[in-house]
């Protein structure tokens, strides 16, 4: 028979039995929760850690509390999500890698104290007014050594903002621009002469100032080699045969060394001052191959020419073009002009020769007249034999 049946019959000696053993029951659930739960941490939010956060050194400090045992630092950013950071023991700050900051972030610290886990939560905002920050902000590097950056004034700017532009490296050694360029006199762009300083990932700040107003800042962190503008390679030279042309170039100077299968290359092969529409297709040539590409002979012997650009080989940013390089002849095109111009001068020559000795021949007649003859009366048979006539 089961307790619920028991239940039901209340008075009986079976159903107060029934009764009390649940009561013990629940006494001893009553009892183990509570021990149980002392075996796990307790959160305490907002336990006055007195949590504080640096955003030049990215660096998160708290009150030290003593046997701490366990500790944990987390970065919620909102574009690359949860970074963690591990706190040893007796350690009151974490320090997390560079990251874009001027959107906010949200920061918590989480330590074991005497088998209770403390927890606090700091939110980090972008100081300033709204819309006073740098915008549009971009970096190239051209010719291996030099970086050009630019941006525009914020929206919601004060008339007498001024900007200034910060660089530091994995090393957290920070450097202002040394050469601004300026629109009405703010600056709004910094040109970068020395690149030593910079690491492959390099972050870079522009903060402002204003009497009138707080101004927000604009930080990046940059992949130096996805801004960089690779030069046109060097010593480009075609040869051809019968059939076919063969071109060579070397690997662009860039800013750190490569390995030929980190470019492409582009190649516009054209005939020599073609000006119609109707151009060929640019070739694609990726660095695997060599820096060299085989193609079949045009079938003008006309002379062309080819002028070839370099891009990184994830994304096609492409640099500028190479001069062109002449390769061909232009044998056919020449001996036609050849032609004219000896059609030309044939012409020309053969009027002023007929000229000249129509010339002499109306002078010598002039200076030396045809003689007068003698008449032959012997010879001429008609007027004798009209004579004779005559005189029969």
């Amino acid at each position: 028979m089961g307790i619920a049946e028991l239940l039901r019959r209340p008075g009986s000696p079976a159903s107060l039995l029934a009764v009390a053993v649940l009561l013990t029951m629940v006494l001893n659930s009553a009892w183990l929760l509570p021990q149980e739960q002392q075996d796990l941490p307790t959160v305490r939010p907002n336990s006055s850690l007195n949590v504080k956060f640096d955003p030049k050194t990215t660096r998160l400090t708290w009150d030290c509390k003593e046997n701490t045992t366990y500790g944990e630092c987390v970065l919620i950013h909102k574009e690359k999500g949860l970074i963690k950071k591990k706190v040893k023991d007796s350690e009151c700050h974490c320090t997390f890698p560079d990251c874009s900051l001027h959107g906010g972030v949200t920061l918590t610290v989480q330590i074991n104290v005497n088998q209770r886990r403390l927890s606090e939560r700091l939110v980090y905002s972008n100081p300033g007014r709204e819309g006073t920050a740098a915008r549009n902000f971009s970096c190239v590097i051209y010719d291996a050594d030099f970086m050009n950056c630019s941006w525009a004034k914020g929206r919601a700017a004060p008339d007498d903002v001024q900007y200034f532009l910060y660089t530091r490296s994995k090393k957290r050694i920070e450097r202002e621009c040394p050469h601004y360029l300026k629109d009405s006199g703010t600056h709004v762009g910094c040109h970068l002469r020395d690149l030593l300083g910079l690491t492959s990932y390099s972050y870079f700040l522009v903060n402002g100032s204003s009497q009138e107003t707080g101004i927000q800042f604009f930080d990046s962190l940059l992949l130096l080699k996805e801004i960089e503008r690779y030069n046109a390679p060097d010593n480009i030279t075609v040869h051809c045969n019968e059939s076919h042309c063969l071109v060579r170039w070397e690997q662009p100077r860039t800013r750190q060394p490569r390995s030929n299968r980190e470019f492409q290359y582009q190649l516009d092969v054209q005939r020599w001052h073609d000006t119609s529409s109707n151009r060929g297709q640019l070739i694609v040539v990726f660095g695997d191959s060599g820096n060299r590409y085989n193609f079949p002979k045009p079938g003008s012997k006309a002379k062309h020419t080819v002028k070839i650009r370099t891009a990184d080989a994830r994304k096609a940013h492409w640099g500028a073009w190479s001069q062109p390089v002449e390769f061909g002849s232009e044998e056919p095109e020449s001996s036609l002009v050849h032609v004219y111009i000896l059609v030309v001068l044939g012409t020309l020559v053969c009027g002023l020769t007929l000229s000249c000795l129509f010339k002499r021949f109306v002078r010598t007649h002039r200076l030396f007249p045809p003689v007068p003859q003698i008449k032959d009366k012997l010879n001429d048979n008609h007027p004798v034999d009209h004579e004779v006539q005559l005189q029969v």
